[in-house]
């Protein structure tokens, strides 16, 4: 019979007390779960956007999930719903119509996840949104395009959705400039696009045949701009465009002054700022409810030139440069970087 020690009843009862008291073993950190939900994932400003997106949640340790909404407004609010039943610790949201999600965004309020609004502002104060300088910044372009012009001529706009923040901020903005600084030009036509580019490409055709005398075209995003430049110039006409976004494959016609501005938000930094932006609030970084990002005037050297002696000089970085501002996300927005980085101030 193996040999034991008896323990006295104080002996036991202190050695149990010893163990309740100490610490469970720690626990594994959790690794946060975004949820994102895109207009779609097809368009290329949205393919890179979840590229570097991606690249976002590897340096800051999050894992991302993205849902498409493929230009479908239901489809959105059911992404939404979707990633709040699924319990996610974040969701962001490129809202079509931020009024027709707001009841989306309360179901996720109610079981306290948090929720981004990429590019617009849900109707309510309880979201964080990620927004643009967009209205001086679209003045600017519509300012260009009309000293470009001379002031004289007839000239069409490319916009995105009603109901769409960026979209709407920035046709209210080309509206008031052309209406208020340049009487001489006409707006003639004004197309929702719903961010698809055969739509904006199909628009320029009617334009070019039913606007023989048009001499300019506003965009609000490059990736239907292209397509609609495309169709242009196949059709022989010198159309000025002016647009925004910072797509590379806008830079050659700024370059050749075809193109009379660009404006660099860029595809590639709008993803990496914000999925770096979620992975900071989850883990408690304090923002206000909107946060901007800084964006950039792209120019030739050659424009900027023809402009000023216009009368309209303005900051901007050349097409070469902005390729290089374009990618250098990481250096500017990575998890070496404070939290004051990741958002400038209001417009």
């Amino acid at each position: 019979m193996y040999g034991c020690r008896k323990l006295s009843l104080s002996a036991l009862l202190a050695a149990t007390l010893s163990m309740l008291a100490a610490p469970a073993p720690a626990a594994a950190d959790k690794t946060p779960v975004l949820g994102i939900v895109a207009i779609d994932l097809q368009n290329s400003f949205f393919v890179r956007m979840r590229q570097a997106g991606d690249e976002a949640a590897k340096d800051y340790g999050v894992k991302t999930i993205w849902q498409g909404s493929e230009g479908s407004l239901e489809k959105q609010v059911s992404n939404i719903e979707n990633f709040v039943n699924q319990g996610v610790d974040i969701i962001l949201v490129d809202p079509l119509d931020r009024a027709a999600i707001a009841s989306a965004v309360q179901k996720a309020k109610a079981r306290g996840i948090p929720v981004i609004a990429m590019g617009n502002k849900v109707d309510g104060h309880w979201n964080y949104n990620t927004l643009y300088p967009d209205y001086p910044n679209m003045s600017m372009v519509a300012r260009a395009l009309g000293k470009q012009l001379d002031g004289k001529g007839e000239v069409a706009l490319l916009i995105g959705g009603k109901g769409n923040h960026v979209s709407d901020t920035r046709e209210q903005a080309f509206r008031d400039v052309m209406k208020k600084e340049f009487p001489g030009i006409r707006l003639v036509g004004v197309e929702p696009t719903n961010w698809d580019s055969s739509r904006s490409a199909n628009a320029m055709q009617t334009w070019l045949s039913t606007y023989p005398q048009l001499r300019g075209v506003g965009c609000f995003a490059d990736s239907i701009c292209i397509a609609a430049k495309a169709i242009a110039d196949a059709s022989g006409r010198k159309l000025v465009f002016a647009s925004y976004e910072g797509d590379p494959e806008m830079f050659p016609s700024v370059a050749d002054g075809s193109t009379v501005i660009d404006v660099l938000n860029g595809a590639y930094r709008v993803g990496y700022w914000n999925i770096a932006a979620a992975a900071r609030i989850v883990r408690g970084a304090k923002y206000g409810v909107d946060l901007f990002m800084p964006t950039y005037f792209v120019m030739s050297d050659k424009t900027a030139g023809a402009l000023k002696a216009k009368g309209l000089e303005l900051p901007f970085i050349t097409p070469e440069r902005a390729k290089v501002e374009a990618l250098n996300y990481r250096a500017q927005m990575g998890p070496g970087q404070p939290d004051s980085a990741l958002s400038v101030g209001g417009q």
